[in-house]
């Protein structure tokens, strides 16, 4: 069975990352075997990490950067961490204020944080909406209230699950070349 660590930090009275974390896990645990565990930046513990096989890692954008709770977590704990999760999987998600806002960025830094930890971090092709795509992991401007910001988050916990069930199950059907995902071209004008 598969394990899946969902970690976030929802700082603002609005908790919109908060908000994306049920569908990360709904994408998540819609591959079959996969277990999944969610745990707030506050409440994470180091043994969270080495049970999980891939990481779903999620906070608010600052300036264009990860929150500094998420970054304090990890960098009181990378004596106790490093050299301990390389070939595990790692996916970020992000909400900021507007699209437009930095929230790429920080799913670029969080990526650069879980890639010097050894995780395998990797770019989602797939489409969700009319130009519409999660790159660098899902963004979402506030809360997902539309379609395409929910099926975003849906989708970055999926691919997460099925890696995770390729590479460390060697379940050959969850490889994403196998799956019917919307291509760019079937939403074009």
């Amino acid at each position: 069975m598969g394990k899946i660590l969902i970690i976030y930090d929802s700082e603002s009275d609005r908790r919109f990352t908060e908000t994306m974390v049920p569908l990360v896990e709904e994408g998540a645990a819609s591959v079959e075997g996969m277990e999944v565990r969610i745990r707030s930046v506050d409440d994470a513990q180091t043994e969270d990490v080495f049970w999980a096989d891939g990481i779903a890692i999620g906070c608010p954008t600052h300036f264009a950067g990860v929150s500094w709770r998420m970054k304090k977590w990890w960098d009181t704990r990378v004596l106790d961490i490093w050299f301990k999760t390389d070939g595990k999987f790692a996916v970020p998600f992000t909400s900021a204020g507007s699209l437009g806002g930095g929230g790429e960025l920080t799913c670029m830094a969080l990526s650069t944080m879980m890639m010097n930890m050894g995780y395998f971090v990797f770019g989602i092709t797939d489409y969700v909406a009319k130009k519409e795509s999660l790159h660098y992991g899902a963004v979402v401007a506030g809360e997902p209230r539309s379609d395409g910001a929910k099926e975003a988050c849906r989708r970055a916990g999926r691919r997460l699950a099925e890696w995770v069930g390729y590479y460390m199950e060697g379940r050959k059907e969850l490889h994403p070349l196998e799956a019917s995902y919307t291509r760019f071209w079937e939403l074009a004008d």
